[in-house]
């Protein structure tokens, strides 16, 4: 099966968020039995063709610098003269930011399926002031797209309610069996892990309840791990608080050393305002800690109350308060974290590729 997968994130792109972690992980399975090609937009000092565990990456468009939206505009551009001169039995398109829809239909015979990772239109229509939910509310039910893979309950719906005689099939993210650590210990500092995006991951948010603990008295130790665009901010918030013995900024941290960091964590905290389905929870899950966050769609049914703390989105003091007892209350958070770890048994990246390849069959035998 040749298998043409569109992802405009990338592993290696500084900025990337768990899109391509995804990506990769289905991909690198598949590609054992089946010949695949990523085509993924540019990013600063990207590297044109690359081949990364048997799976081609082509990186398309061009960046401007100080303009944010040109890799992505620039690789929609590309897209569907690269689609029609690759050769594909089945095209995967990852919803693209800033559009969702890429109108592939449009440009291939071949059976197309959407899956959806990106799904924040109405974040980037505010950001930007311009038409991007309205563009693919108009675009959806003109017949060119009919078949979807979501990763949750919540995101199933919205589709059905756009397109009702669309195929819809649930599909989570995952986690490799190597990352599972049953009883890894008490723990002695809670921890971020994410883009340093200000808005989307709550980082505001973050910060005042630590900085209402600190006031309160409590200062728990806490690691910000990660890169992003948010970061100079945060780091002034830190000093304004007088925080900086308390929160320390690790930077971006991979493999290894970041199971390590999940290991020694006694609770991983996601402020995030919005996520598409939450697998850094899921890595917290795997190595046996709970999980503080907002209680938002999607990561919502991942999270759940029996391992995790689920406050309203926006109550900076209640957040507060969870992080405190489950600082406090050491045997609760490590039982807690016991039944996360059992939840995550459930979130296997080999199971979850077959799931994802029956699906691919399914379809190329219906046909286009």
């Amino acid at each position: 099966m040749k298998i043409l997968h569109v992802d405009t994130d990338d592993l290696d792109n500084p900025l990337r968020g768990g899109q391509p972690v995804r990506t990769f992980q289905i991909n690198s399975r598949l590609a054992q039995e089946h010949d695949i090609e990523v085509l993924t937009a540019t990013y600063p000092n990207a590297v044109r063709r690359v081949s990364r565990a048997n799976i081609r990456y082509r990186r398309l468009g061009i960046r401007v610098p100080g303009w944010g939206l040109s890799p992505h505009l620039s690789f929609l551009a590309c897209l569907p003269y690269a689609v029609r001169r690759t050769p594909h039995d089945i095209l995967i398109e990852e919803f693209t930011p800033p559009v969702g829809f890429c109108m592939l239909p449009w440009h291939t015979t071949k059976p197309v399926i959407s899956m959806v990772q990106w799904f924040f239109f109405r974040d980037w229509e505010r950001r930007y002031r311009l038409p991007f939910e309205r563009y693919m509310r108009s675009l959806g039910p003109r017949g060119k797209y009919k078949r979807f893979i979501v990763q949750t309950t919540c995101m199933g719906d919205y589709f059905r309610e756009l397109l009702p005689s669309a195929d819809i099939w649930k599909v989570p993210c995952g986690i490799n069996a190597d990352a599972f650590h049953q009883g890894s210990g008490e723990g002695n500092y809670a921890l971020f892990l994410g883009r340093l995006d200000i808005s989307h991951k709550g980082l505001d948010f973050l910060i005042e309840a630590w900085n209402e603990l600190a006031c309160s008295g409590l200062r728990i130790p806490l690691k910000i791990v990660g890169a992003g665009p948010g970061e100079k901010w945060l780091r002034d918030q830190v000093s304004r608080h007088q925080l900086d013995d308390v929160i320390e900024m690790v930077g971006r941290v991979e493999g290894g050393a970041k199971e390590a960091l999940l290991r020694g964590c006694r609770f991983l905290v996601m402020p995030s305002r919005q996520e598409t389905f939450g697998l850094t929870a899921l890595e917290a899950m795997a190595a046996s800690k709970p999980v503080l966050a907002f209680d938002i769609p999607h990561l919502n049914e991942v999270v759940r109350p029996e391992w995790g703390e689920l406050t309203s989105l926006g109550h900076v003091s209640e957040f507060a308060q969870r992080a405190a007892a489950l600082w406090k209350e050491p045997q609760r958070t490590a039982d807690m974290g016991q039944r996360a770890y059992r939840a995550a048994r459930a979130y296997q990246w080999d199971e979850i590729a077959k799931m994802q390849l029956d699906i691919y069959k399914e379809v190329i035998r219906e046909g286009a």
